[in-house]
């Protein structure tokens, strides 16, 4: 185990099952043809940590897993991506969490099965992690919902641990968007996307949503897919537009793997159009291979020394 690491997060473990195809489903037993499918890694938190790790940062991931086949699969799968592993714990009688996912070029559905996805209590938690990273990630705040009462109280303890803190919120699927809100002055990086973003700020316009956000503490850093990213720190407004992607084999993971590359540069010190556009490049990556890893951006923990990306200010 790496005495400190670049960054630690609470793991939404699960595996993905990836169909690819135009069709939607449909019952009374009718029964449709898909491209092709892929089983992977699933989770934002690993889909994160991966990437993260390819870029040569050391990322670990705490949680549970069943002690069944999609959980030995998941766990392999990280330590080949160069995930730290040790806080991983296998449970009999859980389920390995999975995702079901239809995936059309331009977008998806997803059906979940909890699982191991949300076995991880707060007493799981344990204090001396944040004595062991820099930096403490939560995505899929929505999913670990035994967890939610209690990260007010965690990311206080990692404030005065001195470790920075940066939150995904993903998709609520009750859609009541509550809690994240309260949790913003204690983030240092809050990077919901479009939908996230207006939802949680309840407004529909997004540079208000941006602005109202930041407000509240974080560096806001808004991904709007094809249209490119926002970024609001503190009064300031910017906007990246997005390179296009030579090839688009689904979205899976294109947030989780911008997530990675923006904080990869952030935490190097990089100025924030650079952290921009290496998350913009991650996102891109990902985009070329069905799942979330296989088209993951690997590089040289050097090439985060220099860099800068095209970005202009923006009226707020």
């Amino acid at each position: 185990m790496p005495e400190t690491l670049d960054v630690l997060a609470a793991a939404d473990l699960c595996v993905d099952l990836v169909l690819r195809g135009d069709v939607r489903p449909r019952f009374g037993q009718a029964e449709q043809l898909v491209e092709g499918y892929a089983l992977e890694l699933g989770g934002s938190a690993c889909l994160f940590a991966s990437q993260f790790a390819k870029l040569g940062g050391r990322a670990g991931v705490a949680g549970f897993l069943g002690a069944d086949l999609f959980g030995r699969f998941a766990r392999e799968r990280l330590a080949e991506c160069g995930v730290e592993v040790s806080r991983v714990r296998a449970r009999t009688g859980l389920q390995t969490g999975l995702g079901l996912a239809l995936a059309a070029p331009d977008d998806r559905a997803i059906l979940t099965c909890l699982g191991s996805i949300d076995a991880a209590e707060p007493e799981d938690l344990d204090p001396a992690w944040l004595g062991a990273c820099r930096h403490w990630h939560i995505a899929s705040y929505f999913l670990l919902r035994k967890l939610r009462p209690h990260w007010p109280a965690w990311l206080r303890r990692a404030r005065e641990a001195g470790v920075t803190v940066s939150l995904d919120p993903n998709f609520d699927p009750d859609e009541r968007w509550a809690g994240v809100r309260e949790l913003l002055p204690l983030v240092d990086v809050f990077l919901p996307n479009a939908t996230e973003a207006r939802a949680i700020a309840g407004v529909g316009d997004l540079r208000e949503a941006g602005r109202r956000l930041a407000a509240r503490g974080p560096l806001t850093v808004i991904k709007c897919g094809a249209e490119g990213v926002l970024a609001f720190d503190g009064t300031r407004a910017f906007e990246r537009v997005a390179e296009p992607a030579p090839r688009i084999a689904d979205a899976i993971g294109a947030g989780d793997c911008f997530d990675a590359g923006f904080l990869r540069a952030w935490q190097a010190g990089l100025e924030l159009g650079a952290c921009l556009a290496w998350g913009q490049r991650c996102a891109a990556a990902s985009l070329a291979e069905p799942g979330g890893v296989r088209g993951q951006l690997a590089c040289m923990a050097d090439a985060f020394r220099v860099g800068s990306g095209r970005m202009k200010e923006a009226s707020v």
